[in-house]
C-alpha cells in the first residue's frame, strides 16, 4: 500500500484556493439570452393594503421570481437576489407571509405548555392551494389581487 504524506502547506494553499474561488462577489451570468420582463402589481386584503406579504410567480416546472409587499401592497419581482423580473409565461401565483407555517394547525410547545401558532390571515386559496393564476408577458406585466380573507 503506497501511503502519501500531506504537509501543513499544501493543506493551507488547497484551503485558501478554495475560500477565495467562492468570493467572487455577484453573480456572473447573462441574463440576455432568457425572457425576462419586468412585473410588479398591488396586492390589497378586504380592499387594503397587504404589507409584508411574500409574492411568488410560479411555472409548472417549480422556477419562480418572487418580491414582497410595501406598506401601499405594491411589490416588484425579482428573478434572483440581484436581477429584476419573471420568466414569461403561466404562472401559479402564492401569496404569503414569511411566518406563516407549512401547518397553520399544528401545535407548538412553548415554556409552560403547548399553544397554537395563529392562522395566516391569508386563507391558502392564495398561497399552499392557490387559485391565482397569472400569464406574462410583454404586454401583460402588472396585476393586480384583491384577496378576500372570507371566501
Amino acid at each position: 500500500m503506497k501511503r502519501y504524506r500531506i504537509d501543513s502547506r499544501s493543506v493551507l494553499f488547497f484551503s485558501l484556493l478554495i475560500l477565495t474561488a467562492g468570493c467572487g462577489g455577484s453573480i456572473n451570468a447573462d441574463y440576455s439570452k432568457l425572457d425576462l420582463v419586468d412585473v410588479s402589481g398591488t396586492v390589497t386584503l378586504d380592499g387594503q393594503p397587504l404589507s409584508g406579504a411574500t409574492v411568488a410567480f410560479e411555472a409548472g416546472d417549480g422556477t419562480f421570481s418572487s418580491g414582497v409587499t410595501n406598506e401601499s401592497g405594491d411589490f416588484k419581482l425579482m428573478f434572483n437576489s440581484e436581477q429584476s423580473g419573471c420568466l414569461t409565461g403561466d404562472k401559479t401565483v402564492r401569496i404569503q407571509f414569511k411566518g406563516d407555517s407549512e401547518n397553520p394547525d399544528e401545535e407548538s410547545e412553548e415554556e409552560g405548555g403547548t399553544s397554537t401558532q395563529p392562522q395566516s390571515i391569508i386563507p391558502e386559496q392564495y398561497n399552499k392551494k392557490s387559485t391565482l393564476k397569472a400569464s406574462v408577458d410583454s404586454s401583460h406585466t402588472t396585476f393586480e389581487f384583491d384577496l378576500k380573507s372570507k371566501p
